[in-house]
């Protein structure tokens, strides 16, 4: 996005609050979606949301800074709130470009460490971002390094170190160890406010350290906030010298993709941690990372939780086949020995890809008190879990697999977990999620004849369900403020509630009313059509049906669905909205907003 080739007479006249965004979204999110200019190996890029978002979209806003004084004033506050050290191939090119006689204010892009000792912004420069484009060194980081560890930065709270691809090291393992440490020094002198440290790094030294560990130790009694993510495998994170101190951590994410070893936390973390993200651990080895000498950690104060396993497949099948030879009593699994329930204040709670018996596996946390729940490919799902213990529960997401220890996953078996899951009364629940892989969005899932989650508010069902099943769920959730669900298949046709003959039969005399209008509270109604269904002979019969329930609808401001359907559904609804013998009024069609889905 070229920001200062937008530049017009009308630039000025933009609002600050929209100018912000723009800004904003070019410089946290926008690089994320640019995988290969950022640098990122296939394997980074996969895992690049397990860290909190970077800043790399300096040098896309530095436009802004001359475009005219309204949009300068929106800009500068993120462009000089970073201080940006970036190395590497890319970066060199980058700056080399933009070196011409004619354009010298452009010179320092690959770092602004100049322009914030220049314009006066750098007492108030609040984070520092160390970016590798490419593989480097780490020497060549400590050199990037020099002119800004000359200084030390006050008020700057948070580092992000990114530096996704690991380049051969130098000449002597002595050498590629001292510029590490060098690196750690440089950093610890330079920002003595430090409180958050948010890393991807492929480098290590000599002992399979991560790169930053020094760091660490030398911050630990300040530091609030550690994202460490290792994408290569072997990596130790945080050194054993740190265990044995007392750390005030409150967040912490801790992952090495590809790493043998048992990620263990220092019980050090254990009073104050609020937040703790882990993975991929073993499943046998599931405790390991919270005990010491075999004795669980005081995680008193623990809120949130997320919990990622190993993904593959073989090894989730060796798991189930344990599993099934120790029988209920396996360890991994079963309550453990000790304090129970684990992680007494725990509110929140995220479950990746455990391959054993999920329901009792579950059972070592206060599931009375879990108010959001998320359970992701967990194979053993369908068999048996049921949201009844938690009876807390606000939010809860459900993404099925595909892959199940003994049968396949099938169309059956999901249709009867949903029904059980939407008839099982949750008093708290307002927002439900369940999702099927993409590969099997053409899986025609059948609905029970309504629902018991009374206060339901939003509902998504990307499970492939006919469009006909949702009059009834409609009914049933009077609550319901957004659903968003992929049909699979549609058997009525889309006016036959319109038929005189059909009329008295759908709707009684004295429910007319009352079953001519399916909500009065919806007000965004999502429909995607399956792979097989967008592309057969009854596209327009499901598009038609959407159409007729929204008429149904009065409260519905938006309707969306896929880009290329926009245009048919549109006129479906107009068609809808122009029919005069409808039991109700269709006016409110006309108001409504028709979209894609993104």
């Amino acid at each position: 996005m070229n920001l200062a080739s937008r530049s017009n007479s009308n630039n000025g006249a933009l609002p600050s609050q929209i100018l912000h965004r723009v800004f904003a979204y070019v410089f946290w999110e926008a690089p994320r979606r640019r995988d290969a200019g950022c640098g990122l190996s296939d394997h980074a890029s996969r895992h690049f949301g397990t860290v909190s978002t970077m800043p790399v979209g300096h040098s896309d806003i530095l436009g802004a800074l001359h475009t005219c004084h309204h949009w300068r004033k929106r800009a500068a506050r993120l462009f000089y709130g970073t201080a940006v050290v970036a190395v590497g191939q890319r970066a060199q090119a980058i700056l080399e470009e933009h070196e011409q006689p004619t354009d010298l204010r452009r010179r320092h892009i690959a770092t602004n460490v100049a322009l914030l000792m220049d314009s006066g912004y750098a007492p108030k420069t609040r984070h520092l971002l160390v970016y590798a484009h490419s593989p480097v060194t780490a020497d060549q980081m400590a050199q990037a390094l020099f002119e800004f560890s000359q200084w030390q930065w006050p008020v700057i709270d948070t580092l992000y170190y990114y530096d996704p691809q690991m380049a051969d090291r130098q000449s002597s393992q002595w050498a590629h160890d001292q510029a590490i440490g060098l690196l750690n020094r440089q950093l610890a002198a330079s920002l003595p406010a430090l409180q958050k440290i948010l890393a991807m790094s492929a480098t290590r030294d000599s002992f399979g350290l991560f790169v930053l560990d020094d760091l660490v130790l030398a911050k630990r009694v300040q530091l609030r906030t550690l994202e460490a993510l290792a994408t290569v495998g072997s990596l130790s994170l945080l050194a054993p010298d740190i265990h044995g101190f007392t750390l005030a951590l409150e967040s912490m994410t801790m992952r090495a993709p590809h790493t043998a070893d048992v990620l263990r936390i220092p019980m050090s973390v254990a009073p104050m941690l609020f937040k703790l993200d882990i993975g991929p651990i073993a499943p046998d080895a599931i405790w390991a990372p919270f005990a010491t000498s075999g004795e669980l950690g005081d995680f008193l104060r623990l809120r949130f939780l997320r919990l990622e396993f190993v993904s593959h497949r073989a090894a989730a099948v060796a798991a189930a086949a344990k599993h099934r030879r120790q029988g209920s009593g396996a360890s991994a699994d079963s309550v453990h020995s000790g304090t129970y329930p684990l992680f007494p204040e725990l509110r929140e709670l995220v479950v990746s890809r455990y391959p054993l018996d999920i329901s009792a596996f579950l059972e070592n946390f206060p599931r009375s008190q879990i108010r959001h729940l998320s359970l992701v490919r967990c194979p053993w799902m369908l068999d048996g879990f049921s949201l009844q213990p938690f009876t807390a529960l606000q939010s809860a997401s459900f993404e099925l697999t595909t892959v199940h220890p003994g049968r396949p996953s099938d169309g059956d078996a999901v249709s009867q977990w949903v029904a059980q899951t939407l008839q099982q009364p949750t008093p708290a629940l307002n927002a439900l999620s369940i999702t099927i892989p993409a590969s099997l969005d053409s899986y025609e899932t059948e609905l029970p004849a309504g629902s018991r989650l009374y206060s339901l508010q939003h509902l998504t069902l990307d499970i492939g369900l006919r469009l006909d099943d949702l009059e009834e769920l409609l009914l049933s959730l009077p609550q319901l403020a957004t659903l968003r669900v992929v049909a699979a298949e549609v058997h009525t046709k889309a006016h036959e509630y319109l038929s005189r003959r059909a009329r008295p039969k759908k709707y009684p005399v004295d429910r007319k009313r009352r079953r001519a209008v399916l909500s009065d509270r919806l007000v965004l109604l999502c429909v995607r059509l399956s792979t097989q269904l967008a592309a057969g002979r009854r596209r327009r019969r499901a598009l038609a049906k959407t159409a007729w329930l929204a008429a149904r609808i009065p409260s519905v401001l938006k309707i969306l669905t896929q880009s290329e359907l926009v245009g048919a559904l549109r006129e479906c609804v107009h068609k809808a909205a122009a029919v005069k013998s409808a039991p109700h009024s269709t006016g409110h069609l006309a108001a409504v907003t028709i979209g894609p889905v993104f």
